[in-house]
C-alpha cells in the first residue's frame, strides 16, 4: 500500500531476535489501529540484527496485501535498544510516534486514547498505558502513575521504572531528546527506564491513557523484567528530577492526592526514631529483621491493592488479548487475584540521596570502609586518606565513605579536612542483590576518580556484580592485607570468597602490606605482580620513647619485685591467640624467669572467654583493659618488650607503632610480620603461636642482653622511619594511586574540584 503524505501516528516496533513472538505483537498492533477513526497511519518495523526467523515474519507483514495501512522495513546493525529506538524515530514520518517492543502486546483502544490526550495537551507530554499485566514466567498487575494526576516523586523514578517501555508522543519530543544509547556491555539501562527519568528532569509530563493495558511477555531469564532488578542507571540530572517530581508530603498535597501510603510512610518515618532509641540494646542482625519485617508489611499495606477495581474495559481487553495470545489466559483468569504493584521508593532512593548529599563535591576520591575507629584497618584506611587529602588533586575532595555499623565510627578520627559519609542503617534491611546495585549507583553518580576501599566487604560484593558500571571512569584498589580464619583454621576473605572472581580483571589493583601476603595473592589470584601493590603502612605516634629514662633501654636486673614486664597490646580474639598467653606464662614460672605478662586490648571474645580470662589470671597475665589512639596512649617507658602472639597476621601496625616508639618486639613469624621484624635486628622471631618454649627462650635472650635490646631498639627505629614514615607512604600513593590520565584531567588551575554534574 502506497505511504500516506505525513500521517498522523507512525508506530514502531524494535524487533531483534523475537522470531514467532513478534506475530501476536503485531496482531495486537493491527487491531489498535483499526479502533483509530479518521487518523492516517504507518507500521515501521525496526530490525536490529534481527535473526532470520523475526526478519522473515517481518517481511511477511510487509508483503500482507489487505492492511489498511503500510508497513515498512528498516534494517540496522546497532545492537543496542537505545539506538534502534532513535532510528525508528528519525526514519517515522507520523506527527506522532508510539514505541512497541517486538514481545508485547498492547489493548486496542491504546492508540486511540493516546492521541486524544496528546491532542489536548497544552505543555509536552508523553502517553503510557495505564495497566501492565505481566504474563508468562510470572503474573503480575500494575497500574501506572500520571505526574499530572498522581503524587509521585523523583526518588519513586530513582527506585524503579514507574512506566513501561512502551511510549507515545510527538515525534519531536524522541528527537529533541533521545533515548541514551547504552552499550550492554557497559551494564547500564533499561534505556527506557533512564529516557523517563531524563525526559522527567526535562519538565515533560508523563501521562496515562485511560482503561488501557499493555502486556509484558516476561520470560524466565533475559529480557527487560530480569534485567531491572540489577539494572544500574548512568548519570542523569538529579536536581532537575527533584525540582520536576518534588516530594509532596501528605500535609501539603491537595486532599485528592492524599494517598494511604504517603500517609503510612509519614507515621513509619515519625516512628523510626523512636524505635531505634528503643531497640539500641539488640544486636544488629535482631535490629535488621525487626526493620525488615516492618519495611515489608508497610508495603503490603500500602503498595498492593485488589486488581478487582480494574474497570469492565479493562476485562474486555484481558479477554481480546487472550484471543491473540492465549498464554495470557491463566494470568488474565487469575486477574482479580493478582497483586496490584505499586511502585514507591522504599528507601532506597532516599539512601542514595542522603550519601551523594554528605559526599556534595568532595567526590574526588573516596576510602570505602566498614567504619572509622581506632583497630589496625581503621588507621589504614586513616592513613589513604590522610595522604590523599594532602595531595594537591584530591585536597578538599576526599570522602571516607562507611557502610556499616556506624555507631562503632569516631568521628574524631577522621582526619581534618575529609569528609565523612555513612549509609543509614536501613540500607541494610535490604536483599543482597539491591544493596549491591544502591552502592554501585552512588558510585556512578558520584563518580570519583579514585576508590580506596579497605576491608570493605560491601564495595568488594558490589564489585562482584556491578564492576563495569562502577569502573567506568574511576580507578579502584581494594586491600587484602591478611586472610581469616574459620572452622578449625580454613582461610577466608571477601575477595577469595567469590569464586568466579571475574571483576579482577576491572580493578586497577590489590594492595598489602608485606611481601609475604602480596607472593600469597599473586599464587592464588593468578594476579601479574604489577596489580599487587605493597603499601608500607605509617603509623601515627607520638614522640619516641626518650632512651635515658625508658626501662628498655636502660633497665639490666631483674627480680620478682623487679619483674621484665612484657607488654600484649591486642584485641582479644581468636586470630590474636590470647591463650598462647597461658602457655608462655607457665612455661617463664617453670623456668623461673622473673616476668610478667600485661595484656591490653578490647574482649572480643567467644562463649569460651571467661574460661580464657580465668586462665590468664590464674597464670599470673594482668589484664589492664582496652585501650584507644594506638600504643602511645599506654606508658610505654615501665615496659621492656612487646609480645605478638598471633596464627596469621598480615603487617600489624602495632609492631610499626613498637618499632617507632622504641620498645622492642618478640612476635610470631607468620604473616607479614618478618617484613619489618627481622630477628635478631630488628626484633626477635618465634615458630608461631605454640611455640612456648620459643618465646620463653626470646624472653630471656632479651632479659639478659641489655646491649641487644638497645641495638633492636636502634636498628628497629631506623628501620620503620625509612620504610614506614609519612613521607615514605606519600610518596606511594602519589607513584602507585595518582595515574597521569588524573592529572590530565584535572582542572588547571589549583586543581579546584569541578561543578557538581548533578
Amino acid at each position: 500500500m502506497p505511504l500516506p503524505q505525513s500521517p498522523d501516528l507512525t508506530v514502531v516496533v524494535t524487533a531483534h531476535r523475537e522470531g514467532r513472538l513478534l506475530r501476536p505483537t503485531l496482531r495486537s498492533i493491527r487491531a489498535a489501529l483499526a479502533a483509530l477513526s479518521g487518523d492516517t497511519v504507518e507500521l515501521l518495523l525496526v530490525c536490529d540484527n534481527a535473526d532470520a526467523r523475526t526478519l522473515a515474519e517481518a517481511q511477511r507483514w510487509r508483503d500482507l496485501p489487505d492492511l489498511p495501512f503500510p508497513v515498512r522495513i528498516h534494517e540496522v546493525h546497532l545492537g543496542e535498544s537505545g539506538a534502534s529506538r532513535n532510528a525508528g524515530a528519525r526514519e517515522a514520518t507520523g506527527e506522532f510516534v508510539a514505541f512497541v517492543d517486538g514481545d508485547d502486546l498492547v489493548s486496542a483502544n491504546y492508540f486511540s486514547e493516546a492521541l486524544r490526550l496528546l491532542r489536548a495537551a497544552d505543555t509536552p507530554t508523553i502517553v503510557h498505558p495505564e495497566y501492565i499485566l505481566n504474563f508468562g514466567a510470572r503474573s503480575l498487575l500494575w497500574r501506572a502513575e500520571s505526574t499530572r494526576r498522581h503524587d509521585i516523586s523523583y526518588r519513586d523514578l530513582m527506585r524503579h521504572n514507574l512506566w513501561p517501555s512502551s511510549a507515545v508522543t510527538r515525534r519531536s519530543v524522541y528527537l529533541e531528546h533521545p533515548y541514551r544509547s547504552l552499550p550492554p556491555e557497559a551494564g547500564y539501562g533499561p534505556e527506557d527506564w533512564i529516557w523517563n527519568i531524563d525526559t522527567s528532569a526535562a519538565g515533560i509530563t508523563h501521562d496515562l491513557a485511560p482503561d488501557t493495558v499493555f502486556f509484558y511477555r516476561v520470560r524466565e531469564t533475559g529480557g527487560v523484567n530480569n534485567r531491572h532488578s540489577v539494572s544500574i542507571l548512568p548519570e542523569f540530572d538529579l536536581e532537575g528530577l527533584r525540582r520536576n517530581l518534588p516530594i509532596v508530603s501528605a500535609d501539603e498535597a491537595p486532599a485528592g492526592k492524599r494517598t494511604t501510603q504517603e500517609l503510612a510512610a509519614k507515621v513509619y518515618s515519625t516512628a523510626l526514631p523512636v524505635a531505634r532509641a528503643a531497640t539500641s540494646w539488640l544486636s544488629h542482625d535482631v535490629k535488621r529483621v525487626m526493620y525488615q519485617s516492618a519495611r515489608w508489611t508497610l508495603r503490603a499495606v500500602t503498595g498492593r491493592r485488589n486488581a478487582s477495581r480494574a474497570s469492565l474495559s479493562v476485562k474486555g481487553a484481558l479477554m481480546a488479548a487472550a484471543e491473540i495470545e492465549p498464554a495470557i489466559s491463566w494470568t488474565a483468569y487469575d486477574f482479580e487475584k493478582l497483586p496490584a504493584w505499586r511502585a514507591r521508593d522504599d528507601g532506597y532512593a532516599e539512601v542514595i540521596e542522603d550519601a551523594l548529599a554528605a559526599i556534595g563535591e568532595r567526590h574526588g576520591a573516596l576510602v570505602a570502609v566498614p567504619w572509622v575507629g581506632v583497630g589496625g584497618a581503621d588507621l589504614v584506611s586513616i592513613n589513604y586518606a590522610r595522604a590523599l587529602q594532602s595531595t594537591e588533586l584530591f585536597g578538599g575532595r576526599t570522602t571516607m565513605l562507611g557502610t556499616y555499623l556506624e555507631e562503632k565510627t569516631l568521628p574524631e578520627m577522621v582526619p581534618d579536612g575529609v569528609a565523612y559519609a555513612h549509609l543509614d542503617e536501613r540500607w541494610l534491611a535490604f536483599p543482597p542483590h539491591v544493596r549491591k546495585r544502591l552502592l554501585a549507583q552512588i558510585i556512578v553518580l558520584a563518580r570519583p576518580k579514585l576508590i580506596v576501599s579497605v576491608n570493605s566487604f560491601h564495595f568488594t560484593e558490589a564489585l562482584q556484580a556491578h564492576a563495569a558500571q562502577i569502573l567506568d571512569g574511576t580507578d579502584a584498589y581494594s586491600t587484602l592485607f591478611a586472610f581469616d580464619r574459620i572452622g578449625d583454621g580454613y582461610p577466608t576473605n571477601p575477595i577469595t570468597d567469590d569464586s568466579q572472581r571475574a571483576y579482577l580483571d576491572h580493578l586497577n589493583g590489590l594492595i598489602t602490606d608485606n611481601t609475604t601476603t602480596a607472593a600469597l595473592i599473586e599464587d592464588i589470584l593468578a594476579l601479574p605482580p604489577g596489580r599487587i601493590l605493597v603499601h608500607r603502612q605509617p603509623a601515627a605516634t607520638k614522640a619516641p620513647l626518650d632512651d635515658a629514662s625508658s626501662a628498655a633501654f636502660n633497665d639490666e636486673r631483674f627480680t620478682d619485685g623487679t619483674p621484665f614486664r612484657l607488654l600484649w597490646p591486642h584485641r582479644l580474639d581468636d586470630e590474636k591467640r590470647p591463650d598462647a598467653l597461658v602457655a608462655i606464662a607457665d612455661e617463664l614460672r617453670r623456668r623461673g624467669v622473673p616476668a610478667v605478662i600485661e595484656v591490653w586490648g578490647q574482649r572480643v571474645l567467644s562463649s569460651k572467654g571467661s574460661a580464657l580470662m580465668r586462665d590468664l589470671e590464674k597464670a599470673g597475665v594482668v589484664y589492664r583493659g582496652p585501650y584507644s589512639g594506638g600504643l602511645s596512649s599506654i606508658d610505654l617507658a615501665r615496659y621492656h618488650a612487646l609480645l605478638l602472639t598471633s596464627k596469621s597476621e598480615g603487617l600489624p601496625l602495632v609492631l610499626v607503632q613498637a618499632l617507632q616508639l622504641g620498645l622492642p618486639v618478640i612476635a610470631s613469624a607468620v604473616g607479614g610480620v618478618p617484613d619489618i621484624i627481622h630477628d635478631g635486628e630488628t626484633g626477635l622471631l618465634t615458630a608461631g603461636p605454640d611455640d612456648a618454649p620459643g618465646f620463653a627462650d626470646a624472653i630471656q635472650r632479651m632479659m639478659g642482653d641489655r646491649g641487644l635490646r638497645r641495638s633492636v631498639i636502634e636498628r628497629g627505629r631506623a628501620y620503620a622511619e625509612a620504610q614506614h614514615s609519612w613521607s615514605a607512604f606519600q610518596a606511594t600513593i602519589g607513584r602507585d594511586l595518582i595515574s597521569p590520565a588524573m592529572l590530565a584531567a584535572a582542572p588547571a588551575a589549583g586543581r579546584s574540584p569541578q561543578p557538581s554534574r548533578r
